[in-house]
């Protein structure tokens, strides 16, 4: 097989080295097609040395039991990490803060620390996924992080919830940057978007059901006067437990890839493998490469997805740590307040996978993710306007502007995510964008929670806001751009060379966005 030489250097073996093994005549499957190939990834051997045709029934059919084997999992586990991560807002309407004797700086700083250990574990997490099973991995941290959550019972000042919440930060870390390696390594470029939106929008039910969570665990303290317990504590203790046996039964029921599906049938493995030819990113491998590192650093979509990561998620983490202040701010109690927010939810889950459809469907996930920041911004400004003059008019029209803040908060955070796991190829250089995003991720959520410090009406939050989702906007649009340029000069210079062949194989070689003339960025 022909290989580029600067590929081959790259690799470490000589152009033309690598060879191909037989394979089954007449297109039938078998396994071991793709003989060994210095810096091919671990699908290599369920791989076709040429493309096979797979039928749209027979690719819907393999699509299709992958989502019913995955997403379940998926979509419960981002669920729980989003109920484990806004338990502190629900408590914090239960009284936590006073019975904790904490202040106003203090309870801001419990909700930014959590990102501080996000922070410090981020780019470890995203190494040790290119060493160790993700899957199993992560139903290790899941255990670990539930019974950290159900210690925050035991709390009983400031300094112990603030400890309690860096570990929370640090193990929940790995979740998010796990589901965009897995989602790519399962599914085709045109299937990953939705496929995002899909597990991210479990925030919507999340929140959903930590509404209703709440308000049962509270008027079941109120209701039951012989409960010498705080019902904040009852809340922790139930979310953390819950979160890990789910860990649990992770480790032992969730697959790692698709070469190690205990699910799919021999042939079946080769048909998944098949169908990510045309991502030209492979599925993984464990070798570390540094100049993919430092391709990775050199990349203007690097720090276009890092700022937008920081501006799109200063409102999100500030919001995520006093949704209930906010509620409670235009006049409800306790109670109402965990109802109001449960339709919040449901607004998430309208737009968190409606707009993202669209955008797929329509091949602009970019200018989707515009459309999403912007429909927020109507939302905070309606919240802002009305309470200009008296911060509890019109409280109907600013709980509409909420649910419209709420429920838009992370569409285009998910849109984002899904082009990071689609334009970048070489699964170092991935790991390291994953990474970077992430850390941009938790910048911004540690900021956030500093920015609600005018309570109990907010209105420099909610300026703020404005600001930071503007800029967002503009990050979205300088990557749709500095995207579409580069598939047209690809383009271009592709024609200019007369479309030579595909070299067989290449696919599967663990090789970057950057040094495959064949790929092409989603936009």
């Amino acid at each position: 097989m022909a290989i580029d030489a600067t590929l081959s250097e790259k690799l470490g073996e000589k152009a033309g080295e690598s060879t191909i093994s037989d394979h089954p005549e007449n297109g039938s499957i078998g396994k071991g097609h793709l003989g060994h190939i210095k810096g091919q990834d671990e699908a290599g051997k369920y791989a076709h040395t040429t493309a096979m045709n797979i039928d749209g029934a027979t690719n819907k059919r393999i699509r299709n039991k992958i989502d019913r084997h995955l997403l379940p999992w998926m979509c419960g586990l981002y669920l729980l990490q989003y109920l484990d991560k806004t338990t502190l807002s629900y408590a914090a309407a239960m009284n936590i803060k006073e019975d904790m004797g904490m202040n106003d700086a203090e309870y801001s700083w419990a909700g930014s620390i959590f990102y501080v250990g996000y922070l410090v574990f981020e780019y470890p997490h995203n190494r040790l996924f290119q060493i160790l099973p993700i899957a199993r991995y992560l139903g290790c941290v899941v255990m670990i992080w539930g019974v950290i959550l159900a210690l925050h019972s035991v709390c009983f000042n400031a300094a112990g919830i603030l400890t309690v919440r860096f570990f929370l930060g640090a193990f929940e870390g790995a979740v998010t940057a796990g589901f965009v390696l897995i989602t790519s390594q399962w599914y085709r470029t045109s299937e990953q978007t939705f496929r995002t939106a899909v597990w991210f929008t479990c925030n919507g039910l999340g929140q959903i059901t930590g509404g209703a969570l709440a308000y049962g665990v509270a008027r079941g303290f109120r209701e039951n006067t012989s409960i010498h317990f705080s019902a904040w504590k009852a809340l922790f203790i139930l979310t953390g437990g819950v979160s890990s046996v789910y860990g649990l039964f992770m480790f032992f029921f969730v697959a790692d890839s698709p070469v190690t599906a205990k699910w799919l049938t021999e042939e079946e493995k080769v048909i998944a493998v098949e169908r990510l030819r045309g991502n030209q990113q492979g599925i993984g491998t464990k070798v570390f490469k540094w100049y993919q590192v430092r391709e990775a650093f050199t990349d203007i979509r690097t720090y276009l997805i890092f700022l937008f990561t920081v501006t799109s998620n200063i409102p999100n983490g500030g919001i995520t740590v006093f949704f209930t202040q906010l509620i409670q701010g235009l006049g409800f109690d306790a109670e109402t307040t965990f109802l109001l927010s449960m339709p919040g939810g449901g607004v998430q889950l309208i737009a968190n996978l409606g707009i993202p459809f669209v955008a797929s469907k329509l091949g602009h996930r970019y200018l989707g993710a515009v459309f999403a920041l912007v429909v927020g911004l109507f939302g905070i400004s309606l919240m802002t306007g009305l309470a200009m003059h008296d911060p509890l008019n019109a409280t109907a029209g600013q709980l509409f502007g909420y649910y419209i803040v709420i429920g838009n908060s992370a569409t285009a955070l998910i849109l984002i995510l899904g082009t990071i796991s689609s334009n970048t190829a070489g699964h170092t250089k991935k790991t390291t964008v994953n990474a970077i995003s992430l850390i941009g991720y938790c910048i911004g959520f540690l900021i956030g929670p500093q920015t609600f410090q005018d309570g109990p009406y907010y209105y420099n939050a909610k300026y703020n806001i404005i600001v930071q989702w503007f800029l967002a906007g503009l990050c979205c649009l300088a990557l749709h751009f500095v995207n579409k340029k580069a598939n047209k000069k690809r383009d271009e210079l592709f024609m200019a060379d007369g479309s030579p062949p595909q070299p067989a194989g290449q696919e599967f070689l663990d090789l970057t966005d950057k040094e495959n003339r064949y790929f092409r960025y989603a936009l």
